[in-house]
């Protein structure tokens, strides 16, 4: 009876864990990004961040803050079609240090 007990339990916990983790992640568009999407955004990013004056170590971080807050919220084709205005929100999410 305890084993089926912590079965039960260990069921339980796995299934409200998997609830949680696909709640969160529910409305996620990072599915739709291919990695040669995410390379070219993200070559792209420190190909822009390297001409500003940007350190190589700091512009990776950067980027990388950026790709994942982008294609969290935005598929590749929407995040070509970002605003100033929305890429300036991520930009304060990603708390970006010069």
């Amino acid at each position: 009876m305890k084993n089926k007990m912590k079965v039960i339990r260990s069921f339980t916990f796995f299934i409200a864990l998997t609830m949680i983790t696909y709640g969160c992640n529910s409305h996620s568009k990072a599915n739709t990004w291919s990695e040669q999407q995410k390379d070219k955004w993200t070559t792209e990013c420190l190909e822009l961040m390297k001409a500003n004056g940007t350190n190589d170590k700091a512009a990776k971080a950067f980027c990388d803050c950026m790709l994942e807050k982008t294609s969290d919220k935005y598929t590749p084709e929407e995040a070509a079609k970002m605003t100033l205005e929305e890429e300036r929100k991520i930009w304060e999410n990603c708390d970006y240090q010069w």
